[in-house]
Protein backbone atom coordinates (compact mmCIF):
# COMPACT_ATOMS: atom_id res chain seq x y z
CA UNK A 1 0.00 0.00 0.00
CA UNK A 2 1.25 3.44 -0.74
CA UNK A 3 2.33 5.62 1.55
CA UNK A 4 0.07 9.63 1.75
CA UNK A 5 3.14 10.80 -0.35
CA UNK A 6 3.51 8.49 -2.62
CA UNK A 7 -0.05 8.97 -3.30
CA UNK A 8 0.04 12.60 -3.95
CA UNK A 9 3.51 12.35 -5.76
CA UNK A 10 1.76 9.74 -8.46
CA UNK A 11 -1.15 12.42 -8.81
CA UNK A 12 1.16 14.81 -9.88
CA UNK A 13 3.28 12.79 -11.81
CA UNK A 14 -0.06 12.05 -14.02
CA UNK A 15 -0.92 15.18 -14.27
CA UNK A 16 2.14 16.62 -15.31
CA UNK A 17 2.83 18.64 -12.33
CA UNK A 18 6.59 19.58 -11.34
CA UNK A 19 8.59 17.01 -8.61
CA UNK A 20 10.70 19.69 -7.10
CA UNK A 21 7.64 21.78 -4.77
CA UNK A 22 8.44 22.68 -1.54
CA UNK A 23 6.42 19.37 0.79
CA UNK A 24 4.07 21.62 2.86
CA UNK A 25 0.82 21.88 5.79
CA UNK A 26 -1.78 23.83 3.95
CA UNK A 27 -5.62 25.27 5.26
CA UNK A 28 -8.06 26.33 2.80
CA UNK A 29 -10.99 28.25 3.27
CA UNK A 30 -14.07 29.94 2.44
CA UNK A 31 -16.41 31.68 4.26
CA UNK A 32 -20.40 32.67 2.91
CA UNK A 33 -21.54 35.73 4.63
CA UNK A 34 -25.40 35.94 5.97
CA UNK A 35 -26.28 32.72 4.30
CA UNK A 36 -29.48 32.87 6.75
CA UNK A 37 -31.53 29.53 6.64
CA UNK A 38 -31.37 27.42 3.78
CA UNK A 39 -31.02 23.69 2.89
CA UNK A 40 -27.67 23.77 0.68
CA UNK A 41 -24.53 25.52 0.81
CA UNK A 42 -21.66 25.49 -1.82
CA UNK A 43 -18.22 26.72 -0.15
CA UNK A 44 -15.07 27.18 -2.55
CA UNK A 45 -17.49 28.13 -5.20
CA UNK A 46 -18.20 32.02 -5.03
CA UNK A 47 -14.97 34.74 -3.54
CA UNK A 48 -16.56 37.73 -5.03
CA UNK A 49 -15.93 40.38 -2.46
CA UNK A 50 -14.38 38.18 0.14
CA UNK A 51 -11.28 39.55 1.78
CA UNK A 52 -8.20 37.57 2.71
CA UNK A 53 -9.24 37.18 6.48
CA UNK A 54 -12.38 34.92 4.86
CA UNK A 55 -10.67 32.74 2.21
CA UNK A 56 -7.04 32.43 0.83
CA UNK A 57 -7.79 31.51 -2.80
CA UNK A 58 -8.84 33.77 -5.43
CA UNK A 59 -10.92 30.55 -7.61
CA UNK A 60 -11.45 27.12 -6.72
CA UNK A 61 -8.59 25.57 -8.23
CA UNK A 62 -4.58 25.26 -6.50
CA UNK A 63 -2.15 26.73 -8.97
CA UNK A 64 -0.38 24.38 -11.68
CA UNK A 65 2.48 23.94 -9.36
CA UNK A 66 0.41 22.66 -6.19
CA UNK A 67 -1.53 19.54 -5.28
CA UNK A 68 -3.15 18.90 -1.84
CA UNK A 69 -4.22 15.63 0.30
CA UNK A 70 -7.40 16.80 2.38
CA UNK A 71 -7.30 15.06 6.04
CA UNK A 72 -10.08 17.11 8.09
CA UNK A 73 -13.24 19.22 7.06
CA UNK A 74 -13.56 21.73 10.02
CA UNK A 75 -17.25 23.57 9.32
CA UNK A 76 -17.74 26.80 12.11
CA UNK A 77 -21.10 29.36 12.23
CA UNK A 78 -20.04 32.73 13.31
CA UNK A 79 -22.69 35.26 14.80
CA UNK A 80 -22.25 38.93 13.35
CA UNK A 81 -20.78 39.54 17.08
CA UNK A 82 -17.97 36.84 15.30
CA UNK A 83 -19.23 34.17 18.73
CA UNK A 84 -18.94 30.60 17.37
CA UNK A 85 -22.56 28.55 17.18
CA UNK A 86 -24.24 25.72 16.34
CA UNK A 87 -23.19 24.83 13.15
CA UNK A 88 -26.70 24.88 10.88
CA UNK A 89 -28.55 24.96 14.20
CA UNK A 90 -27.72 21.22 14.62
CA UNK A 91 -30.41 19.84 12.30
CA UNK A 92 -29.35 16.70 10.55
CA UNK A 93 -26.88 17.94 7.57
CA UNK A 94 -24.06 16.13 4.85
CA UNK A 95 -20.99 17.35 3.92
CA UNK A 96 -19.94 16.53 0.20
CA UNK A 97 -16.87 17.42 -1.75
CA UNK A 98 -16.75 17.25 -5.35
CA UNK A 99 -13.16 17.27 -7.22
CA UNK A 100 -13.43 17.88 -10.78
CA UNK A 101 -16.46 16.08 -11.54
CA UNK A 102 -16.26 13.43 -9.41
CA UNK A 103 -17.81 13.09 -6.17
CA UNK A 104 -15.23 11.78 -3.92
CA UNK A 105 -17.24 12.22 -0.52
CA UNK A 106 -20.84 11.87 -0.30
CA UNK A 107 -23.63 12.53 2.19
CA UNK A 108 -21.36 12.08 4.93
CA UNK A 109 -23.13 12.96 7.76
CA UNK A 110 -21.68 15.59 10.63
CA UNK A 111 -24.12 15.31 13.54
CA UNK A 112 -21.57 12.82 15.21
CA UNK A 113 -18.83 15.48 14.80
CA UNK A 114 -21.01 18.08 16.60
CA UNK A 115 -23.23 19.65 18.97
CA UNK A 116 -24.60 18.11 22.01
CA UNK A 117 -23.61 14.31 21.00
CA UNK A 118 -20.66 14.48 19.13
CA UNK A 119 -17.34 13.18 20.29
CA UNK A 120 -14.54 13.55 17.97
CA UNK A 121 -13.13 16.67 18.70
CA UNK A 122 -13.20 16.45 22.53
CA UNK A 123 -10.77 13.63 22.38
CA UNK A 124 -8.06 15.82 21.15
CA UNK A 125 -8.60 19.48 23.17
CA UNK A 126 -8.92 19.69 26.24
CA UNK A 127 -11.68 22.28 25.94
CA UNK A 128 -13.89 20.09 23.63
CA UNK A 129 -16.63 20.15 26.08
CA UNK A 130 -16.68 23.50 27.29
CA UNK A 131 -19.46 25.99 27.34
CA UNK A 132 -19.89 29.27 26.93
CA UNK A 133 -18.66 29.69 30.61
CA UNK A 134 -14.88 29.00 30.85
CA UNK A 135 -15.67 27.82 34.69
CA UNK A 136 -18.10 24.68 33.72
CA UNK A 137 -15.95 21.36 33.59
CA UNK A 138 -15.51 19.54 30.05
CA UNK A 139 -17.98 17.10 29.42
CA UNK A 140 -17.85 15.05 26.13
CA UNK A 141 -21.66 15.63 25.82
CA UNK A 142 -21.85 19.48 25.54
CA UNK A 143 -19.77 21.20 22.91
CA UNK A 144 -21.77 24.44 22.08
CA UNK A 145 -19.05 26.65 21.08
CA UNK A 146 -16.54 23.98 19.21
CA UNK A 147 -16.48 24.08 15.60
CA UNK A 148 -17.37 20.85 13.94
CA UNK A 149 -14.38 18.99 12.72
CA UNK A 150 -14.77 15.81 10.92
CA UNK A 151 -11.41 13.52 10.14
CA UNK A 152 -11.13 11.56 7.01
CA UNK A 153 -10.60 8.01 7.20
CA UNK A 154 -9.66 8.09 3.27
CA UNK A 155 -6.98 10.40 1.44
CA UNK A 156 -8.58 12.91 -0.91
CA UNK A 157 -6.54 14.47 -3.54
CA UNK A 158 -6.69 17.98 -4.76
CA UNK A 159 -4.60 17.63 -7.67
CA UNK A 160 -3.30 21.17 -9.64
CA UNK A 161 -5.70 23.14 -11.62
CA UNK A 162 -8.98 20.67 -11.42
CA UNK A 163 -11.79 23.28 -9.60
CA UNK A 164 -13.23 21.78 -6.25
CA UNK A 165 -16.28 22.50 -4.06
CA UNK A 166 -17.51 21.54 -0.38
CA UNK A 167 -21.09 21.07 -0.48
CA UNK A 168 -23.88 20.98 3.00
CA UNK A 169 -27.57 19.69 2.48
CA UNK A 170 -29.59 20.27 5.10
CA UNK A 171 -33.24 20.08 5.74
CA UNK A 172 -33.92 23.51 6.46
CA UNK A 173 -30.65 24.75 8.19
CA UNK A 174 -30.54 27.90 10.24
CA UNK A 175 -27.04 29.25 9.51
CA UNK A 176 -27.67 32.98 10.63
CA UNK A 177 -26.75 36.26 9.50
CA UNK A 178 -23.05 36.08 10.38
CA UNK A 179 -21.12 33.77 8.26
CA UNK A 180 -19.88 29.96 7.54
CA UNK A 181 -16.74 28.64 7.12
CA UNK A 182 -15.27 25.72 5.78
CA UNK A 183 -11.86 24.98 5.84
CA UNK A 184 -9.66 22.29 4.33
CA UNK A 185 -6.74 21.04 6.16
CA UNK A 186 -3.90 18.51 5.36
CA UNK A 187 -0.35 18.34 3.82
CA UNK A 188 0.50 19.15 -0.11
CA UNK A 189 3.52 20.60 -2.33
CA UNK A 190 3.45 24.14 -2.98
CA UNK A 191 5.92 25.72 -5.59
CA UNK A 192 9.47 26.30 -4.73
CA UNK A 193 12.04 28.59 -7.00
CA UNK A 194 14.90 27.71 -5.08
CA UNK A 195 16.21 24.13 -3.87
CA UNK A 196 17.01 25.65 -0.74
CA UNK A 197 17.94 28.87 1.61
Amino acid sequence: MASQPQKLAYVDAKLGAPSNGQQTTRILFNTIEAPGTTSSLTFFRSFQGLTNGQTNLTQNKLDSMESMVIKTIWLAQLDTSGALGFFGGLVQQTVSIIVGNQTVVKNLPIQFNQGLNGQAYDRLHENGGTGLDRNIPPTDTFQTNIPCEIRLLTDIVIPPQVAFEVRIDSNAGAYGTGAVVCALAGYGKIFSAGNSF
